[in-house]
């Protein structure tokens, strides 16, 4: 299988895209479920185009760029998930295409292949949910324009600054989509210092790059006067640990990439003892050694730890494993070696898909049907069952409950009050999913409310409009 894209030539990418369909169509015909992620995107999405700005109107710590694309796919998909797989297919499919042409022009191997592109798409399968239309796919796409820009300054050295300024430019638009990613901007610069001549004005410049795509978001939050709600809502949220968890277990990551993870480890061991490379391939190799090494960082920094969360390693991945086939001189063990690596991956995913695997636990991260009788309502959940949103919309901006939680647990304070009131005054919910209680210290200081909704156990249901 492998000789097929050993060859340079881009047609090849019309067979990597079969392959794809192939092995991928399964999963788009048998898998309706949802995720956590999606489900929140979907709501985000519906809150947005119902006319509420982020952060100043809808109280979540989505970033700018991530959450204008979910007000877009709303816009023209409602909550079809479907479609937005196959969006995700397609992003899956051009991201692995461009690292293979990425790396053919920038000569990181001995010879012109696109194996990467068929390691970069095999490894996406390792999980069902890594085409999942979410921020961290739309944003590693500019991950991969940064490294672009990277390898050209390690190539030519180049004088001018528009490769070290497009570097931070795109890790700046990244973090715009998830904002673990700024992460790379300290990676950028230790590459660059590691590999390059560069000035301390070209660490200015990066920085500047990463910067201003922020300074933009800034500057027009400060026009609409909504600088401190982007402060609170977005930037603080992220730059603390407060929020988010795991939802899957680091027992069910290792097991799904169990395969690559072994692989990983041999391609290492080959390469420190067959290896020889020009002192540009050398530098190329560090490079994303490097990349590897803050990818971790990434993980440990992400708000919301899934198997997606991993893609971050596929770049450098790809590029090892790569150079681990290239080292291997009998054909029939090349062979050998593709064909285990490859169905030890879709049979492993699959397994996983139809939880074949007790040691793959996806239950926190699904979102089954909840038990709950409301359907088709406009509901209010003050806790951490979103599953509820599922088929229900969200009522009032208070979509994050992390962010949301110090509102309803203070309401003796006046600003709370107003801003629950003005909330219910303008979208009123129909259902309040309240199992603490917490209303009741809001109706009883809103007398305009407290006959409207009636408490039936551990929910509050308006009675009148």
């Amino acid at each position: 299988m492998i000789r097929y894209f050993r060859i340079n030539d881009p047609y090849r990418l019309v067979g990597l895209l079969v392959l794809l369909l192939v092995i991928y169509l399964p999963m788009f015909i048998f898998d309706s479920r949802i995720t956590a992620p999606e489900l929140r995107d979907l709501v985000l999405g519906e809150k947005q185009n119902e006319g509420y700005r982020m952060y100043s109107g809808i109280i979540d710590s989505t970033a700018p760029l991530g959450a204008w694309a979910t007000e877009i796919l709303d816009s023209l998909f409602g909550r079809s998930i479907l479609i937005r797989h196959i969006l995700g297919f397609i992003i899956m499919f051009l991201q692995s295409a461009y690292i293979g042409l990425l790396y053919i022009s920038k000569r990181v191997f001995t010879e012109s292949t696109f194996i990467p592109s068929f390691l970069f798409a095999l490894l996406f399968f390792f999980s069902w949910d890594t085409i999942t239309l979410s921020n961290e796919l739309l944003g590693s796409g500019f991950l991969l324009l940064a490294l672009n820009n990277i390898f050209q300054e390690i190539e030519f050295r180049n004088e001018g600054d528009e490769s070290v300024f497009n570097v931070g430019l795109c890790i700046g638009l990244a973090s715009l989509f998830a904002f673990g990613f700024s992460v790379y901007l300290i990676c950028s610069i230790v590459i660059l210092a590691l590999f390059t001549r560069s000035d301390l004005r070209k660490y200015l410049l990066i920085i500047f790059g990463f910067l201003l795509p922020h300074l933009l978001v800034i500057s027009i939050a400060y026009v609409k006067g909504s600088t401190g709600d982007v402060w609170k809502y977005y930037y603080l949220p992220n730059l603390t640990f407060s929020e988010g968890g795991g939802l899957v277990s680091l027992k069910t990551l290792l097991t799904l990439a169990a395969i690559p993870l072994v692989y990983l480890v041999i391609s290492l061991v080959m390469l420190n003892r067959e290896a020889r490379f020009s002192k540009y391939q050398s530098q190329i190799l560090q490079a994303s050694l490097l990349w590897l090494l803050f990818s971790f960082v990434f993980v440990a920094v992400a708000r919301e730890l899934r198997p997606q969360t991993l893609i971050v390693f596929f770049p450098g991945l790809s590029l090892l494993l790569t150079h681990f086939f290239l080292l291997i001189r009998r054909k029939k063990f090349v062979e050998l070696n593709t064909w285990i690596l490859f169905i030890g991956i879709v049979t492993v995913s699959y397994l996983a898909r139809f939880d074949k695997i007790p040691a793959v636990d996806y239950s926190a991260l699904l979102v089954n049907d909840s038990d709950q009788t409301f359907r088709g309502k406009r509901i209010l959940v003050l806790g951490e069952d979103f599953r509820l949103y599922k088929e229900n919309q969200l009522a009032t901006p208070f979509l994050n409950w992390e962010l949301s939680k110090p509102i309803f647990e203070n309401p003796d304070y006046y600003d709370n009050v107003t801003r629950v009131y003005r909330a219910m005054k303008a979208d009123p919910p129909e259902v309040i999913f309240d199992s603490n209680n917490l209303m009741a210290g809001f109706l009883a200081r809103m007398p305009e409310f407290q006959n409207q909704y009636v408490r039936q156990g551990d929910s509050y249901i308006r009675v009148s409009n």
